[in-house]
């Protein structure tokens, strides 16, 4: 298993802590192929090189590259400055409750969204059935009232395919998945089964439904297109409501397997979820 060579976070920080420092990876953000010290020192608003030099030398290693006189900024530093446009630490994300024309699955409620300390929140006013998020403020700071509700549905489907893809929505390290709960027949009200993703370097855990899951299959996506059922502008439960069925049921208990269908017309697209949290088997079925 390959290595990994962190600093501590207390030096990766301090290492950030001045102006000067942040202005010069703003600089080198703008300058693909580089720049060289005049040409830096020229574009920062600094008058002493010496103290120049200084704050640049703090900053070469993890944030800034030097080869043959030339500085380039790093993936890390791009990520780092990223993150302080993005408002991730000093932002704050608060929007008081829009309403949308989602009818909730479970109880025909309906559906608002609210953002509340970066977290945006989709569910049901009634059941409260639904969806959280973390949201970056400058995911959504250009986005109208109106459009908010689809702009959220984005960013949660590209969370959604990040955690299908294996990576962390946190840090973007490699996650750990597995079928966690499955579907209750005796249950009074509708039980989701559950895929459980954990993040093996920060730990932090996500979890989805399994029918969400398989709704951002790129197959299952293909077949919802075709009946002009778009996943992309509106709350998965949104196209369930437009089919014609859907089901979810537990299919073994040891090893735990639940399978999902989506029926339209005379045609069916079914999935497994295995106890790895997998979807597998994802077929189309015509049942005419």
């Amino acid at each position: 298993m390959p290595t990994v060579d962190r600093q501590s976070a207390v030096s990766t920080f301090s290492s950030l802590a001045n102006e000067t420092r942040l202005t010069i990876l703003d600089v080198l953000a703008d300058a693909p192929v580089g720049l060289s010290f005049s040409q830096l020192y020229e574009a920062v608003p600094i008058d002493d090189t010496g103290n120049f030099n200084y704050h640049l030398t703090q900053l070469t290693g993890s944030f800034v590259q030097k080869h043959d006189g030339v500085y380039k900024i790093t993936p890390t530093g791009t990520a780092i400055l990223g993150a302080l446009v993005a408002g991730t630490f000093d932002a704050d994300l608060s929007i008081e409750p829009i309403p949308t024309n989602w009818e909730c699955l479970q109880c025909g409620g309906d559906f608002t969204v609210r953002c509340v300390d970066t977290r945006a929140h989709l569910r049901c006013d009634t059941c409260e059935s639904g969806s959280t998020i973390s949201v970056p403020p400058s995911a959504v700071d250009s986005t109208s009232k109106e459009n908010l509700p689809t702009t959220l549905i984005q960013w949660y489907r590209s969370r959604i395919q990040q955690l299908r893809a294996g990576f962390c929505h946190r840090c973007s390290s490699q996650t750990d998945r597995r079928l966690v709960e499955g579907v209750d027949p005796e249950a009074d009200a509708p039980t989701p089964s559950v895929v459980r993703f954990d993040c093996r370097r920060c730990g932090a855990s996500a979890t989805v439904s399994g029918a969400t899951l398989v709704t951002f299959h790129p197959v299952v996506e293909g077949f919802f297109r075709e009946y002009g059922l778009e996943t992309h502008n509106q709350h998965p439960t949104q196209v369930w409501r437009a089919l014609d069925s859907s089901e979810v049921r537990t299919t073994s208990e040891n090893p735990l397997e639940v399978e999902v269908q989506f029926s339209m017309d005379e045609e069916t697209v079914s999935a497994v979820i295995t106890a790895a949290g997998c979807v597998e088997d994802v077929r189309r079925v015509d049942t005419s």
